[in-house]
């Protein structure tokens, strides 16, 4: 409890109730964010996940319940005495609604730093090698279409470094897991925003026909102009330098087919 709380929260009777809790991703600290996804490997609906990091950001201990609520206390910054008072179920409803961040990794810009002794690399992937990105993207996409954890356990290792800079060798529970997969999910979204000429959605009947292989090489031969022996140059460039020449060879493409359609 002293770790996960928010500082600051307190009762008394000229103020009444002064609770706190993060209000963002960014907001929360390494142990609260493990602690939400460790709810959310868990339970299986918002709510559940949502009035339980109320509870526990906030220090507030449930008694029993009482008609339309339940009775609690609070200690004052954690500490000191005990102070009862009762809160309503629709109370808690409303204030549930500061955790809406957590139903989207859209605006996640987090991400757990360091898991079971190994840290976590960039968390947009500066300096990350493009063929590290490209392994990433491949498991990510494999999980998808196999629901298979062990590509989530081959995502997580490769965004995790030893002291030396390699790769993870270790088996992810299910917290890390979600955390990571959350992580890239959110990636994917952010570069969906900075490339948006390289990113675009992908139709259902393309999507099943066309293996990451395929797209990750044509990657791979537009950085090239076809030239194999910059291939190993490419796949050790940089990550974002990487993908800013793509999206601009897609830019360029965009005009050159409208150009020539009129």
């Amino acid at each position: 409890m002293r770790i996960l709380r928010s500082p600051g929260c307190s009762y008394s009777r000229d103020k009444g109730l002064d609770l706190h809790a993060p209000r963002s991703w960014q907001e929360l600290t390494q142990d609260q964010l493990w602690y939400v996804f460790f709810l959310l490997s868990r339970f299986s609906t918002p709510e559940e996940v949502k009035t339980l990091m109320f509870l526990r950001f906030t220090g507030i201990q449930v008694v029993m319940k009482v008609a339309g609520g339940a009775r609690c206390y609070i200690r004052n910054n954690g500490k000191g005495k005990k102070h009862y008072f009762d809160i309503q179920t629709w109370q808690i409803q409303n204030l549930m609604h500061q955790f809406d961040y957590i139903d989207s990794y859209e605006s996640m810009g987090v991400r757990l730093e360091c898991i079971q002794g190994f840290h976590a690399v960039d968390v947009i992937l500066k300096d990350v090698p493009f063929i590290d990105y490209l392994n990433m993207e491949q498991y990510y996409q494999q999980f998808l279409r196999t629901k298979d954890s062990k590509y989530l356990d081959q995502l997580v290792c490769v965004m995790y470094r030893d002291e030396k800079g390699g790769a993870a060798t270790m088996q992810p529970d299910d917290v890390e897991r979600l955390a990571t997969f959350f992580w890239f999910g959110y990636i994917k979204s952010f570069f969906g925003r900075l490339f948006p000429h390289f990113f675009k959605p992908v139709g259902e009947a393309q999507s099943e026909n066309v293996s990451f292989l395929t797209i990750a090489n044509a990657q791979i031969r537009a950085l090239t102009d076809g030239d194999i022996t910059k291939e190993e140059q490419v796949n050790h460039s940089d990550c974002l330098r990487a993908l800013t020449e793509l999206n601009e060879k897609a830019r360029e493409a965009e005009e050159f087919k409208k150009k020539y359609e009129k």
